[in-house]
């Protein structure tokens, strides 16, 4: 590549077709993830409807069982007691013996086609599943790169005043790259991943008692949608965390207020959400910047303070956004000997610290054995 041409405009240029390409791509699998979703959801469907039929067929086939065994007992009789019966008795019981057979032959074929269809369905279903969750992760994958696309990387032209600084600005865009990316296969790997490795095994579960038990295998069936409905929900739950859409449509007050609430039904831990100040919209990088800490921070909260009180207060004030966290746990002692293990261990100081510093803001904490957690983050967000 020719040197002159590694300038903002050429950069803004190649990062502006890449957006482009991959918000096209994006498009084009969440369309393949709707398809998907509702082919399951079909699938779905039909194998209940195909369960049912199942479960006729074979209550018929026990029933005409029943009948082919009495019908040949009574051929039985007339043809050993042909004194008292007539040959019309006997050709009439020779007869419904014969349609009877001829019933039950059609209802078993019947039987064998419903149980080989069912388990096309079943095979199906656990493929559209799988291309389901492809599409969603790579849906996730995509979002990702594009939110340091949009982001960072779109004031990355301004700032680039020679190869050097180039140079360091990539090493940490990739590496916070990596450290997200790491984030969410974690997520992926403890929570969805383990599930659907349920759901094979359940799946399998299905298999063996459809055979033995329609109704135990009924039972195992509905397990298994719970199962993969709460894969679904998970999946969906990080994609939120990605970039909740409520940070683009309403703004960081409304982002923040919604993710307290949910972290008190997820926790139990009572989350009080304050706000002071006049809304507004803040700088993209900001806006994102806060809400990543505040997560970091009630993620520790839930994993290590025992709290069951915490208070969330954000206001705009003086040109600055300050985000103050103060939780009524175990607490911890801060002090030079221990600040670079167990605060980290506690409260990942160094993930909030590297984030705050890319927005020139400032973090503190306090906090003492018995006494809880304070937290407070404060942004310049100009004007």
């Amino acid at each position: 590549m020719n040197k002159s041409k590694l300038n903002a405009e050429y950069l803004n240029k190649i990062l502006n077709n890449t957006i482009e390409t991959i918000e096209k791509s994006q498009k084009e699998i969440f369309s393949i993830f709707e398809h998907a979703k509702q082919e399951c959801e079909r699938l779905e469907n039909e194998l209940a409807e195909l369960k049912i039929q199942v479960k006729e067929v074979i209550e018929r086939v026990d029933n005409l069982v029943k009948l082919e065994r009495a019908a040949k007992f009574k051929l039985m009789t007339v043809s050993r007691d042909f004194e008292k019966y007539s040959e019309e008795d006997i050709k009439a019981a020779y007869e419904e013996a014969k349609n009877i057979q001829i019933q039950l032959s059609i209802e078993r074929q019947k039987e064998i086609q419903l149980r080989e269809k069912r388990n096309d369905l079943e095979r199906n279903l656990r493929s559209m599943l799988n291309i389901l969750n492809q599409s969603e992760h790579l849906v996730m994958q995509l979002g990702v790169a594009l939110g340091f696309l949009k982001g960072d990387l779109k004031e990355m032209s301004s700032q680039l005043a020679d190869i050097n600084e180039r140079r360091s600005l990539a090493a940490q865009i990739i590496k916070a790259q990596e450290e997200e990316r790491q984030r969410v296969a974690r997520d992926i790997h403890d929570g969805p991943a383990q599930t659907l490795a349920n759901v094979v095994i359940q799946a399998e579960i299905c298999e063996r008692v459809m055979e033995k038990d329609l109704n135990e295998a009924k039972k195992e069936l509905e397990k298994l949608k719970e199962i993969v409905r709460a894969s679904l929900q998970e999946l969906r739950k990080i994609i939120f965390n990605l970039r909740p859409s409520s940070l683009d449509d309403l703004g960081l007050r409304a982002a923040i207020s919604r993710y307290c609430e949910e972290f008190q039904e997820e926790t139990g831990i009572r989350t009080e959400f304050r706000f002071f100040g006049d809304r507004m919209r803040l700088n993209p990088d900001v806006e994102i910047t806060i809400f990543r800490v505040l997560q970091e921070i009630l993620t520790n909260v839930k994993k290590h303070s025992c709290a069951k009180n915490c208070y969330v207060k954000l206001e705009f004030s003086d040109g600055r956004v300050n985000l103050a966290v103060t939780d009524d746990g175990i607490g911890f002692e801060i002090n030079q000997e221990n600040s670079n293990k167990e605060s980290r261990q506690h409260f990942g100081i160094m993930t909030i610290k590297e984030r705050i510093a890319l927005v020139d803001g400032s973090f503190n904490i306090e906090s003492k054995p018995g006494q809880g957690t304070k937290v407070f983050v404060s942004i310049p967000f100009g004007n």
